[in-house]
């Protein structure tokens, strides 16, 4: 095997491995974002594959892999705590209003 094929087979499976604990593919810019959290450098990838389009065609090629990013994502998913709506207040309920006393009720002047 040349130089070349075993970089690009290192480079595919840490790549790989990344993308299915993180359950998603990264996009060039997404990846590139990534900074030192990268598995592989950037400038790497672009050492071997020449750009990073390739290397996410090879991986999205392999229907294992896919199959595997998919499932890892759902699992994400589903590991996410689900929103717990506000407690609505408790509300005093309504009394009825006391009639007005008939005594003292509003005389008219002469």
């Amino acid at each position: 095997m040349s130089t070349k094929k075993v970089q690009r087979k290192k480079i595919k499976k840490l790549v790989a491995a990344f993308f299915i604990r993180e359950g998603k593919f990264f996009t060039t810019e997404e990846y590139s974002k990534l900074g030192t959290s990268q598995p592989v450098m950037g400038v790497t990838i672009n050492r071997i594959y020449g750009r990073y389009a390739p290397l996410l065609n090879e991986l999205k090629n392999d229907e294992t892999l896919v199959a595997l990013v998919n499932q890892a994502a759902a699992v994400k998913e589903a590991a996410k705590p689900k929103p717990v709506p506000p407690l609505a207040p408790k509300v005093k309920p309504l009394t009825k209003a006391k009639p007005a006393s008939k005594l003292g009720a509003s005389t008219v002047e002469k």
